[in-house]
């Protein structure tokens, strides 16, 4: 997930050199279709994986957030903390101003692996966004 300019403007350069590699290879084997096919393959995947990456990103700055946030599993809080902030327009460093901490914890609070966000932070967090966030730890689906 693409969380800032600076993690595009990489995104897009990787995606920019995989293109180019895509065309070399198709050159290189233009009377060799199979093989051609077989080795932009992966290519073709990572491309595709790449602008999918750089369409979330800008259409999280695009599209206004509902005000209300709601959460089924502890794994989606980072990824709704960074839509949110992106959201609002809003870099790490900013938002850690406004909370007063520094722009690594909410670089840490925003990693994708990090799983001990507090009910305060996160309270913290969604007012100073204006925004609210709901969280409903119940299984959508019973387990037996």
């Amino acid at each position: 997930m693409i969380k800032n300019k600076r993690q595009l403007k990489y995104t897009q350069r990787r995606l920019h050199k995989l293109e180019k590699g895509l065309e070399e290879i198709r050159k290189k084997y233009a009377t060799d279709k199979k093989k051609a096919n077989l080795l932009s393959q992966g290519y073709k995947e990572h491309i595709a994986q790449l602008k999918s990456e750089i369409a979330e990103f800008e259409s999280m700055k695009k599209k206004p957030l509902p005000k209300m946030l709601w959460i089924h599993d502890l794994n989606e809080v980072s990824h709704q903390l960074v839509r949110l902030r992106i959201a609002r327009k809003l870099t790490q460093a900013q938002l850690a101003a406004r909370i007063e901490c520094k722009q690594s914890d909410i670089s840490r609070l925003e990693r994708e692996d990090y799983s001990g966000h507090t009910l305060g932070q996160l309270k913290k967090i969604v007012t100073n966004l204006n925004a609210e966030l709901g969280i409903v730890l119940i299984p959508k689906t019973p387990r037996h």
